[in-house]
Order: structure tokens, then C-alpha cells, then sequence
């Protein structure tokens, strides 16, 4: 039986990459184990089945597979967010501050409806400059974030308190304290 604990075990910590001085934690293991992509996804479909929301926007990467997944499950519609200069169209964009260095993020015009009330996922919640970059380009097409979901949260980077102070709640399967 997976849980918090067993999940966090199957996360391994890459130190010195992509660059010295850096990590990455790298979530293969959560697609390879049997039963952990069943469980995380169950996990979030239950915390949002019967909630409001009624559209599913991923920032591209490493957690929009678990989003895709999410969005088959709960019967929604998915949108992505890109790195800019990936999406072709008609586009919005808006820079996201990082201390791993600055991006700029893009969406295209139309993917969401004026009152949609949108989950943004993605796998990481550090110091929340992509997602808040993200919550900005999904209001200014008039929707609503309803909540932030991440697989995991480094709480010590101060991203969840970013949101919140600009009124998104956040939830998140695990959390690496201390890291």
C-alpha cells in the first residue's frame, strides 16, 4: 500500500544537476513503480471530483502526465502553459521570475472561457514564480483559479505563501521540508 512516506522514498535527488551548485528531483520513479501514478491520481481526483472546477491547465513538464491523467479521470479538458516560443497562435505570455533564471511563459488565446474555474497543475511548488506567472496569464482570460496542485512542495522556498497572498490556495501529495 503506497502512501505519503513510500512516495517520498521513490523520489531521487540529483545533486549538481543541470548545473553545480543545483538538484533536481527526478519523478521517473513515480511513472515506473506500479500503483504510484494510480495512486497520486487517485489521490487527486477524489480531492476534486464534485468541486467547481471545470478545466484542467498544466505547466508543460515532468507533471503533465499525472494532469493528463488527472483530466481523463475527472472528465475535463486540458490546456497547457509553455515555455515561449513553444506554442503557435495567437498567444499570451508573461515572465516568470526564478532564481534558477527568468522564463517567459506563454498560453494561447482561447483555450479557456471567461468564468472557467481552473485547477493549475504542475509537479513542483518552489517559490511559486511559474505558477504565479501562470494563475496571471489564466485571469487575464477572465477565468478563476480555483486551486494549485503540485506533486510536491518545498515549503522553505515560500511559493505557498506567494499564492496565498494572492488569494490561491495550494495543495500538494508530498512535501520536502528542510531541502
Amino acid at each position: 500500500m503506497l502512501d505519503e512516506f513510500s512516495l517520498k522514498q521513490l523520489v531521487k535527488i540529483h545533486k549538481d544537476f543541470p548545473k553545480k551548485g543545483s538538484y533536481t528531483r527526478d519523478l521517473s520513479s513515480l511513472l515506473n513503480e506500479t500503483g504510484a501514478l494510480h495512486f497520486i491520481t487517485s489521490e487527486l481526483a477524489q480531492r476534486y471530483l464534485g468541486s467547481k472546477i471545470n478545466r484542467i491547465v498544466a505547466l508543460k513538464g515532468r507533471g503533465t502526465m499525472f494532469a493528463a491523467v488527472l483530466a481523463y479521470r475527472l472528465n475535463l479538458p486540458l490546456a497547457l502553459i509553455r515555455d515561449f516560443g513553444e506554442e503557435p497562435g495567437e498567444v499570451l505570455f508573461e515572465r516568470a521570475p526564478s532564481t534558477q533564471g527568468d522564463r517567459t511563459l506563454e498560453m494561447r488565446q482561447g483555450m479557456l472561457n471567461e468564468g472557467d474555474r481552473v485547477l493549475l497543475f504542475d509537479d513542483i511548488l518552489a517559490s511559486g514564480g511559474s505558477l504565479i506567472a501562470a494563475a496571471t496569464l489564466i485571469r487575464r482570460q477572465k477565468a478563476e483559479v480555483h486551486e494549485v496542485a503540485t506533486l510536491i512542495d518545498l515549503p522553505d522556498k515560500g511559493g505557498s505563501e506567494r499564492l496565498l497572498e494572492l488569494g490561491i490556495s495550494a495543495y500538494s501529495i508530498m512535501a520536502f521540508e528542510g531541502e
